[in-house]
């Protein structure tokens, strides 16, 4: 009985050390084991976004960036579109290689630079095919109405300057001649008349001094209608004349008429005094039918 009182306790006390540090080590594990596996919520993924902003203080960092987890089919998350934003395209930088003209373009260019460049000085010459004309209204005793004498030569030549500003020339003469004594009509009486009593002389000049209604530089074609003003001199009289008329340009050549009305008294003229003529208008008219290049 004595052994079994001593051995009694000294077994206990092991015992109670052996349950003691079981007991111990299997409290050291479960925290830990805690520590590791945190609790799955079955809250939606929504809840546990957190704004930057309104990010809780006790809220670990680790926490905060660990992925979250798959979606299930009880808790679905919901994605936010992302917008992809394209960088804008680089401008370049690369000079262009320039690239020589081809003949075309060359004389494109060359005729451009002609058609800006400062008007110059032109010269207008009237060409054979010009006509000076006058028509004079008669009545004749032989006939119950008026008639118009017609009478006209191709003696004429002349020239007109224009300068830089397309004015008259007043450096150059500009001058038109008519050769009288070719004057012809229908009539040789009065021809002879006119020649020889008239008082007309051998020739008529006209020495211009202004136009207008012109366009300039003067184009390459077009109609235009021009006024020409001059002195006209016959038999020695100087009298100012105003010619109007359409003048048609086509390239280098000019055509066209223009004329004006005088007087015989304007220039101290005689009327034909014929038999067969009963009257004679006091009027005159001039004319000139204008083949003229321009150079």
């Amino acid at each position: 009985m004595n052994i079994v009182k001593l051995v009694g306790p000294a077994c206990i006390i092991p015992i109670l050390s052996i349950g003691l540090l079981g007991c111990s080590s299997d409290q050291v594990d479960e925290t830990p084991r805690k520590a590791k596996t945190p609790e799955v919520t079955s809250a939606p993924l929504k809840q546990l976004t957190v704004e930057p902003a309104a990010a809780s203080v006790d809220q670990e960092p680790y926490e905060v960036k660990k992925t979250a987890p798959a979606a299930t089919p009880d808790s679905p998350i919901k994605t936010t579109p992302m917008i992809a934003t394209a960088p804008p395209n680089p401008v370049s930088t690369i000079k262009p290689i320039p690239t020589p003209l081809s003949p075309v373009a060359a004389s494109s260019k060359g005729a451009a630079t002609t058609a800006t460049a400062k008007p110059e000085a032109v010269l207008i010459s009237l060409q054979p095919g010009s006509i000076a004309r006058y028509r004079i209204g008669e009545q004749f005793a032989s006939l119950p109405t008026p008639i118009t004498a017609v009478g006209e030569t191709s003696g004429i030549n002349g020239k007109v300057h224009f300068d830089p500003s397309g004015n008259i020339s007043s450096f150059d003469d500009s001058t038109i001649v008519i050769d009288v004594k070719s004057l012809k009509s229908d009539e040789n009486k009065r021809d002879n008349w006119v020649r020889r009593n008239g008082g007309i002389g051998s020739e008529i000049s006209i020495s211009l001094t202004k136009v207008s209604g012109h366009t300039w530089p003067l184009p390459d074609f077009g109609k235009m209608e021009v006024t020409i003003e001059g002195d006209m001199t016959i038999s020695d009289v100087i009298s100012p004349v105003t010619w109007k008329g359409t003048l048609d340009i086509a390239e280098s050549d000019i055509t066209g008429s223009i004329s004006t009305i005088i007087t015989w008294d304007q220039f101290s003229l005689s009327k034909p005094r014929l038999p067969f003529i009963i009257s004679v208008d006091d009027e005159i008219i001039l004319e000139l039918e204008v083949v003229a290049a321009k150079e």
